[in-house]
């Protein structure tokens, strides 16, 4: 995704089948890095690595699955960067010795507002935040099986929590995040702050995927055609996504953004039989029309439509085209 939460595509995927993990809870601090789950998160830096070569600045986020040592000391070239949220209480080169007691002492730099979006748990609020960060060490963990090969890694840490609770009784934000990107002001902090908001992108990814593709829901016969099945899918959920995006961030715009005059010219005929305009409809209106065929109602105080929605309309709008192509050449 972009800077400002654009989704952007796929760089990498990495796609493993899961073992089943009875009795290994033991041996996780004796078993190899690269023998586990969370190598995913290397391997998916690496690959980033290779794929771009170039001097665009690059922000790997992630959640608390990712904080990971290995993760954090392995190299990274120049303009690659880490916004990782921290899961453990990690020892510090520091005199209170741990990592949340000592975030908790930072001074506080300022307040900022940012929108939290809906999700099943929770509905859209404004969270007031009060923030604090400073420069950390991470020393090596003592039962680490390479201890005597690495060094401790320097980071910034960012401390943030909701000051005002919210009023349905979910949970306040209380995040707190590594990162090696500068938090030398103000608005660095409110920046890096910004760009964590938005791996709940991620989370909807996969929930098109799951949800509006029906993904977990194919039977195919072998791996290979389920990979092949999943790399098709893959395109089909960002572009969801990302005319969703479009709709909301330039609704007035022309639909010719993202559709084909064959795909509006249908809609048209659809919705507004009798209208002459040779001019596109707007990208907000052609998305409107999309949700409308896949079920969505449009009363006034049903809100935007959602991804699953706007996934049944656009393939019943692929259906009515197909159908409209196939009777014009009878």
């Amino acid at each position: 995704m972009s800077g400002e939460g654009e989704p952007l595509g796929l760089l990498s995927q990495f796609i493993w089948n899961r073992k089943q993990r009875r009795g290994k809870k033991e041996k996780r601090s004796v078993t190899p890095i690269e023998q586990k789950e969370s190598y995913r998160w290397i391997a998916t830096l690496a690959a980033v690595e290779r794929e771009l070569a170039g001097q665009e600045q690059v922000v790997h986020i992630g959640d608390r699955e990712a904080d990971i040592f290995e993760l954090f000391a392995h190299p990274r070239a120049d303009n690659r960067e880490l916004l990782i949220r921290a899961r453990h209480n990690r020892k510090l080169s520091h005199e209170l010795g741990k990592f949340i007691p000592t975030l908790e002492q930072a001074p506080v730099l300022g307040a900022m507002s940012l929108q939290v979006q809906r999700n099943p748990k929770r509905a859209a609020r404004i969270a007031q935040l009060q923030v604090r960060a400073m420069a950390v060490t991470l020393e090596v963990p003592s039962h680490h099986l390479k201890a005597a090969s690495l060094e401790p890694v320097r980071l910034n840490a960012i401390f943030v929590e909701e000051t005002v609770p919210p009023d349905d009784g979910a949970q306040p934000i209380r995040w707190v995040l590594l990162t090696s990107l500068p938090v030398e002001s103000f608005e660095q902090v409110c920046q890096c702050i910004r760009w964590y908001s938005y791996r709940w992108l991620i989370e909807r990814f996969h929930f098109t995927l799951k949800s509006g593709c029906g993904i977990e829901q194919l039977q195919l016969q072998s791996y290979e055609r389920l990979l092949k099945a999943l790399a098709t899918y893959n395109v089909v959920a960002w572009r969801l996504m990302w005319l969703t995006y479009r709709a909301r961030l330039t609704p007035q715009a022309s639909c010719e953004l993202v559709l084909q005059p064959a795909e509006w010219r249908l809609l048209r005929r659809k919705f507004v039989p009798k209208s002459r305009s040779q001019k596109p409809p707007t990208l907000q209106q052609a998305m409107l029309w999309i949700a409308r065929l896949g079920g969505f109602l449009a009363r006034k105080g049903d809100g935007n439509p959602g991804l699953k929605t706007l996934w049944r309309g656009l393939t019943k709008l692929h259906h009515l085209l197909e159908g409209a192509q196939l009777a014009s050449q009878s």
